[in-house]
């Protein structure tokens, strides 16, 4: 029998943060999310204006695209279409699999709250956990 103490557990390591700027390409979007993906933990995203809708359409299409996402922020976003996918966001049913956080907070310009309140009540509908900030 050894007198060596045995290894302390580790906890496991934090979701991998990664911030999007609003008007980022599909490309810089893309290769930011795949960069970040590599660590092999669920992500934690955050994107202002369309890179907020960005985060929020790879939160619902996580499964598909391969990703873990443990939480999404969208803040100030006014409905622009997806930069990575060229579209409006269309939100599915959530996949049980699925517990994603999602957090939205608009901007204080009317389009934007608008959008953000219309968005939040399709994600609801769809089964989506939603929490509004500000």
């Amino acid at each position: 029998m050894s007198d060596e103490p045995l290894p302390t557990p580790q906890p496991p390591l934090p979701a991998p943060a990664l911030v999007l700027v609003d008007g980022l390409t599909r490309e810089q979007v893309l290769t930011a999310v795949g960069d970040a993906r590599e660590s092999g933990a669920p992500l934690d995203l955050e994107g202002h204006g369309s890179s907020g809708v960005a985060v929020l359409s790879l939160a619902v299409h996580q499964r598909r695209l391969g990703l873990r996402i443990e939480q999404v922020a969208c803040l100030g976003a006014r409905g622009e279409d997806d930069p990575v996918s060229g579209q409006a966001l269309v939100v599915p049913p959530r996949p049980s699999q699925v517990s994603t956080r999602i957090v939205l907070m608009a901007s204080q310009d009317p389009e934007s709250i608008a959008w953000t309140d219309r968005t939040e009540a399709e994600l609801a509908a769809a089964g989506w956990s939603v929490d509004r900030a500000g």
